[in-house]
């Protein structure tokens, strides 16, 4: 292999090496606007869209760990990966999907494992981590504010039946 060519593997590997989540997306049919914004759109969520060979991509990628091409690389694939949140960007390149009808996503890596493009399509419906995050917080309160509230109800009875002693005394000491 011609030492430019290495050059080009090597840097593949490295930052894919180096991201937390990779995508592989068909990008067969986009034109040169379409893919230039779809890349303003993923660099806002610190993602990068290349393309490249696909034999290029299977051999920087052989040896990393956590990263088994099971599929078939016969497409031209796109190669998606970032610093930022992969369900984010999977989101976002749907969203792309649906609204110019053009790319899709093949397969992946999220989580240290394999994803197929069903499974992101699973993992697309579920809303955002925000929104689960709070979810999770307001389960979490649930309990805490129910016996909260049992405890202000059991308070609230003992002061009840000590102001009824109080003004039992008091009516009884005033006769």
């Amino acid at each position: 292999m011609r030492p430019e060519k290495i050059s080009i593997v090597d840097e593949i590997r490295s930052r894919v090496a180096g991201s937390p989540f990779l995508i592989l997306t068909n990008y067969k049919g986009m034109k040169v606007g379409q893919i230039m914004e779809l890349r303003k759109r993923l660099i806002k969520l610190r993602s990068h869209f290349h393309v490249v060979k696909n034999s290029f991509f299977k051999k920087a990628v052989s040896d990393l760990p956590g990263i088994k091409i099971e599929e078939s690389l016969d497409k031209p694939l796109a190669i998606v990966f970032g610093e930022g949140d992969g369900i984010d960007t999977v989101k976002t390149l749907d969203n792309f999907k649906r609204e110019f009808k053009v790319s899709s996503i093949e397969f992946g890596f999220l989580g240290g494992r394999h994803w197929s493009a069903a499974e992101f399509g699973q993992l697309i419906q579920l809303p955002p981590r925000i929104t689960l995050l709070g979810m999770l917080a307001g389960g979490l309160a649930a309990p805490i504010s129910g016996l909260a509230g049992v405890m202000r109800q059991k308070l609230a009875s003992v002061i009840y039946a000590l102001q009824a002693v109080h003004d039992l005394k008091s009516k009884s000491g005033s006769k």
